[in-house]
C-alpha cells in the first residue's frame, strides 16, 4: 500500500475465531483464521501531543474485531475480507485499509491459503 497522506498502523498475526467455510464440518466448528493489518491514518495529533486521548487506541479496535469476527458465518474468505474491512473503514479513523486473511488449516499439510485486499474509504 503506498502511503498517500498518512501514517500505516500495523497489526500483525491477529488470530480470530470464526464459523468459515462451504463444507458441513467447517459450519460447526469456529476455526482460527490470521489477520495482518496495515491501516493508513494521520497520526499527527497524537504524535506532537503524546497524549494517548489522540492517538488510535488499537487494543479497542482488536477486541472490537474479535467481537464481530466471532458473531460471523461465511463460506469464503473474501466475504469475510469484506467484513472486515467495511467494519474498520465505518467505525474507525482510516483511510484505508491493507488486510492479509489467513486461513491455516483450509489444506492437508502445511499449506496455507489467504487473501490480500485493499479497499479505501473512496471506493
Amino acid at each position: 500500500m503506498a502511503v498517500k497522506n498518512g501514517d500505516i498502523l500495523l497489526i500483525r498475526h491477529l488470530a480470530l475465531k470464526t464459523l468459515i467455510g462451504v463444507y458441513p464440518y467447517e459450519k460447526k466448528i469456529k476455526q482460527t483464521v490470521r489477520v495482518d493489518l496495515e491501516l493508513e491514518y494521520d497520526s499527527s495529533a497524537a504524535a506532537a501531543s503524546d497524549d494517548l486521548k489522540k492517538a488510535w487506541d488499537y487494543s479497542v479496535l482488536i477486541e472490537d474485531l474479535k467481537t464481530m469476527v466471532e458473531s460471523l458465518q461465511c463460506n469464503l474468505i473474501e466475504s469475510l475480507a469484506q467484513h472486515i474491512c467495511d467494519h474498520i473503514l465505518k467505525y474507525y479513523p482510516c483511510k484505508q485499509v491493507r488486510l492479509t486473511l489467513i486461513k491455516p488449516h483450509a489444506l492437508a499439510g502445511d499449506t496455507e491459503v489467504g487473501l490480500v485486499v485493499e479497499r479505501d474509504r473512496y471506493r
